[in-house]
């Protein structure tokens, strides 16, 4: 992915690429699934739960509009993006400039522009540029390998729908399912990578049933946070999801089962780090002295920076 062409631009540059080629379409009420968060991290290959964070900073430069349509294949309306007035301007410049590179072809210098055509988005010519300039046309059978990070999606399917039948349960447990709750829902079905008709029977299952589920909201909650930290870490995008979880599960000390359960399943080695550091920020401030002793163990320990951050937000967490 880094190789080649595509590695010139940016997740944001990506998704401005994706959206030009894949216009939001003349029905005001239906949306294509190519324009969901699925379809645009399949699209720009970047894990779906690292997308967020870069539609926010489209959303916030003006770059993308968002709305809900009803998408083909899901049974909820969903969020779908399209560029605005200022985004479809920066794409516009952005494909001029991508237009304008040479690449070789049949051993001839050809534009890219040349290349781009309806059938061919200016992303998928892109992957097939190579380091050295070439571009190869796709073959029968041949795929473009995205990077991939391990997400909800990578778990066993029976797993996944162990996670989300507990949550339906407890979204039903009062009889009816809110707005937000349906969202909610439906962003976890998105993560796991369920699909309706995984969905569909276990919701109609559940809300037959209208079971109230047992006092186990702790246990659940802790169900979603080892789907969440099979990258090592909690991002923002779902730690905002596992505090919807926790205020639909009335747990009023979730921030306190995240951190135990965080701290439980350290091994020696980051434990001895976690305790010198709670040690060293007691007083709510780290001195050079604290800082240096920090740095000898990091390095002797072979801490790497994403386990530090970690330590240190679980740290910050405990003493605030």
């Amino acid at each position: 992915m880094k190789d080649g062409m595509m590695g010139t631009l940016t997740v944001e540059q990506r998704v401005l690429l994706h959206l030009w080629d894949t216009p939001l379409g003349d029905n005001p009420w239906e949306g294509r699934p190519e324009l969901t968060q699925a379809g645009v991290s399949d699209a720009v290959s970047i894990a779906r739960k690292h997308l967020p964070r870069t539609l926010k900073k489209l959303r916030d430069k003006g770059h993308i509009d968002e709305e809900t349509r009803h998408v083909a294949g899901a049974k909820q309306r969903c969020r779908v993006y399209s560029l605005s007035i200022n985004g479809r301007k920066a794409a516009e410049d952005l494909v001029k400039e991508i237009h304008s590179r040479t690449v070789m072809f049949e051993d001839e210098s050809q534009s890219v522009g040349s290349l781009h055509n309806h059938a061919t988005t200016i992303l998928d010519i892109l992957r097939r540029i190579d380091s050295t300039g070439k571009y190869r046309l796709p073959i029968e059978g041949d795929t473009v390998l995205i990077s991939t990070t391990v997400d909800g999606r990578d778990l066993p399917i029976d797993q996944r729908l162990g996670v989300y039948e507990n949550i339906v349960r407890s979204a039903w447990a009062d009889g009816i399912v809110t707005n937000d709750e349906q969202v909610m829902l439906d962003d976890m079905a998105l993560y796991l990578g369920l699909e309706p008709d995984d969905t569909e029977p276990l919701e109609k299952r559940v809300r037959e049933a209208s079971e109230r589920p047992d006092s186990g909201g702790a246990s659940l909650y802790k169900q979603m946070l080892e789907v969440a930290w099979q990258d090592g870490e909690v991002d923002d995008n779902e730690q905002a999801m596992l505090d919807s979880l926790a205020v639909m599960l009335g747990l009023e000390s979730s921030r306190g089962v995240q951190l135990d359960w965080v701290c439980d399943r350290l091994d020696d080695r980051l434990k001895a780090y976690c305790t010198a550091m709670e040690a060293a920020w007691m007083d709510g401030e780290v001195s050079d002295d604290e800082e240096n002793m920090l740095t000898a163990l990091r390095e002797s320990l072979s801490i790497i920076d994403s386990e530090h951050k970690t330590i240190l937000g679980v740290v910050r967490a405990k003493l605030n």
